[in-house]
């Protein structure tokens, strides 16, 4: 995997989208989101400096910079009525090369760790404008949700070895009337004493209406790591906002820092 590749939070199963019900490839008017935007419906994020709670359809996941904890109930899970099961992977990030985080107070290389994911697809469907048909290729199910957590060592530019724990979460609804998304990601670097030296708080929110019209898209920034690097995912895709070899939407979005004008 060369430095400038993404781990492909959305690519994890190569299934074929059904062809009835897709959205047009169109997304009239499209313009940046700001605060306040809604995104998806079902996904409650409540973030202090030190902890992030996130609350989702059949999910409760609390970060902090001592550890992740995620409690899934299978019965609830995403949308057990879609018929769809809940799919789990793991992946083992010690030896490959990704793209660092590139923070305030440090660039960070992982070293060691692993990538945990849960998702349920509720419905397969192409989602509008600005996400591109390569993005499509990979992902054609609708995550209602994605579940990720990251955990594991990094080493910064003077060699020394920090801990950090990461959540990379997605809620999908797409309904008649339109398409909505919320993106977050939190994340903490911590020192041998228990310091964190960088927090990760992204979060990428899209809405649209029917056949992509309107659409409304943005990213909060209330962290201290910020990249932008072009994605895999053809044309559209270029300039996009990562955090290391994670992306927040897979496409260039605006990005809002609340409380700086």
């Amino acid at each position: 995997m060369s430095p400038a590749a993404p781990v492909i939070r959305s690519a994890v199963t190569v299934l074929a989208a059904l062809a009835v019900g897709l959205l047009p490839a169109t997304a009239a008017h499209a313009r940046p989101g700001g605060p306040g935007q809604p995104g998806a419906p079902g996904l409650k994020i409540k973030e202090s400096r030190f902890r992030v709670t996130a609350i989702g359809p059949g999910f409760v996941l609390k970060l902090s910079p001592r550890d992740i904890d995620v409690r899934i109930d299978e019965e609830r899970f995403g949308d057990p009525a879609g018929g769809n099961p809940i799919e789990r992977q793991t992946i083992d990030l010690t030896g490959r090369t990704l793209r660092p985080f590139e923070c305030k107070n440090g660039t960070y290389t992982i070293r060691t760790g692993t990538f945990e994911r849960t998702w349920r697809i509720s419905q397969f469907a192409k989602r509008p404008l600005p996400y591109t048909e390569g993005f499509a290729t990979g992902s054609p199910g609708i995550f209602t949700p994605f579940v990720g957590v990251l955990e594991g060592t990094v080493t910064d530019a003077e060699g020394r070895t920090l801990r950090f724990l990461i959540s990379d979460l997605v809620q999908e609804v797409l309904t008649a009337d339109g398409f909505s998304a919320t993106a977050p990601i939190h994340g903490f670097f911590v020192d041998e004493k228990g310091r964190v030296r960088d927090r990760i708080s992204l979060i990428g929110r899209f809405n649209s209406g029917r056949d992509g019209r309107n659409a409304v898209y943005g990213i909060e920034d209330r962290g201290t790591c910020r990249q932008i690097a072009d994605l895999p995912f053809g044309p559209g895709s270029e300039r996009a906002v990562v955090t290391g070899p994670l992306f927040v939407l897979p496409f260039s979005a605006p990005v809002t820092v609340p409380g700086h004008h």
